[in-house]
């Protein structure tokens, strides 16, 4: 009858201890499972829109009328064409290709021009080119700053802008063509588009994974 009873505390025994070397095991692999859970979950977006700004009367787009002739970037020969000769700062660079004007390198869109008047751009200074006409198309842009204040880059293939509550536009679609970016942490993004109309746009919103923002546009 003792040996029966020692065995089976016995028994009981090595139960127990199996039992709690399980127990051991299985905390042990929920803690591991809890630290990679945590390891590989990704930190949510965060920004900020600094400020985002009206440019009434800029010029948008041209119109190559008639690309000249004899035109050329040696020195000496201005490549540089103002809207008019005004005071206005739009300002760009000629493409040239055999003496012909095929386009133009904007470095200032400029801003305030009249809407109800008919722009043409001209050379700034002398050029030995003849012909040259090009029309100015004015509306309205939108330029804006956003920060990253998280510690997650910002894919702009992934970002969207609304105005107005229009159809949205990605942050990677700038106003002089696609440009795939990303924002880094801390870092400055400046963006501007066309708002498609010379009517101001009054209010924004931009979608970054799942995190939406607004501001009202100076």
């Amino acid at each position: 009858m003792g040996s029966v009873a020692v065995g089976a505390m016995v028994v009981g025994t090595s139960m127990l201890v199996v039992f709690a070397l399980a127990m051991a095991t299985l905390e042990s692999q929920v803690e591991n499972s809890i630290a990679e859970i945590e390891a590989t979950a990704e930190p949510q977006s965060v920004f900020t829109i600094e400020d985002a700004t009206n440019v009434e009367g800029a010029v948008v787009s041209y119109t190559i009328n008639n690309g000249g002739t004899g035109y050329s970037s040696t020195p000496g020969n201005s490549t540089q064409v103002e809207v008019n000769g005004s005071t206005g700062s739009f300002l760009a660079d000629l493409v040239i290709s055999g003496g012909t004007v095929t386009g133009l390198n904007i470095l200032d869109h400029g801003s305030s021009y009249l809407y109800a008047s008919t722009y043409y751009l001209e050379v700034t200074g002398l050029n030995v080119g003849i012909n040259l006409n090009i029309t100015a198309n004015l509306g309205n842009l939108v330029y804006l700053n956003l920060t990253n204040d998280g510690s997650k880059d910002i894919n702009t293939d992934y970002s969207w802008l609304f105005t107005d509550g229009g159809a949205p536009i990605n942050l990677s679609d700038s106003f002089d063509g696609y440009l795939q970016d990303t924002i880094f942490p801390g870092e400055n993004f400046q963006f501007y588009y066309d708002s498609g109309a010379q009517s101001t746009v009054s209010r924004i919103a931009i979608t970054i994974d799942g995190l939406t923002k607004a501001s009202t546009v100076a």
